[in-house]
């Protein structure tokens, strides 16, 4: 009797654990960002820190590209943050800022990529800047602009601008002094060509100059 009641018991706990929710497995990892090393905190079961390829294969103590995307990029969502891709130098083995471009199997840029920097631009700038973007998709720009910049809805929502730096410039001066500083600086101008990406409220000015 004393053994069925034990039997019992066990049972009960097993579809209790079954029941409950996993916790999440805190774990950290360490990287180069810039050319300074930092030790980043993260949820290791969370799947859309990195791909199953990178979470099963790498080291475990090398820091995921998505990892450190997140960890620069924490206001996003991480759908939001599908736009852009860790920017890594193998030589160095140091990320800098996140760039705008697709990801390889590991999160980082899988062809050169324009490095990404986060405008001080206003909630009704960056809505005026999608409403450019929104007229351009549709072919609502003059002829001149038409030929010089492109206008895309990226599948996470972001508006993404992109263009010579000039015709940028001309092109978002209505919506906001921000973006067209931004534009002019002369690391940029050097770079000729450049993006602008709206996303969750943000404005990222992606060059390759950056």
């Amino acid at each position: 009797m004393r053994f069925r009641a034990t039997i019992a018991g066990m049972a009960i706990a097993i579809a209790w654990l079954s029941s409950t929710p996993a916790t999440a497995a805190p774990t950290q990892c360490t990287t180069k960002i810039d050319g300074e090393s930092v030790t980043i905190f993260y949820d290791d079961d969370e799947p859309t820190y990195s791909s199953f390829r990178e979470r099963y294969f790498s080291r475990r103590n090398t820091c995921p590209g998505a990892v450190v995307i997140t960890y620069l990029m924490p206001d996003l969502t991480a759908e939001e943050r599908l736009v852009f891709c860790a920017n890594y130098d193998p030589e160095t083995q140091s990320h800098s800022q996140p760039a705008q471009g697709p990801r390889d199997a590991f999160g980082r840029c899988d062809a050169p990529s324009r490095t990404c920097r986060l405008v001080n631009a206003t909630k009704q700038e960056a809505m005026a800047l999608v409403g450019i973007g929104e007229r351009t998709e549709d072919g609502g720009l003059s002829d001149r602009l038409s030929s010089t910049v492109s206008a895309v809805t990226h599948s996470s929502g972001a508006m993404i601008l992109s263009g010579n730096t000039a015709s940028l410039s001309s092109l978002v001066s209505s919506a906001g002094t921000a973006i067209g500083t931004a534009l002019s600086t002369p690391a940029v101008l050097a770079g000729a060509a450049a993006s602008v990406v709206v996303i969750g409220g943000a404005v990222y000015l992606c060059s390759d100059a950056d």
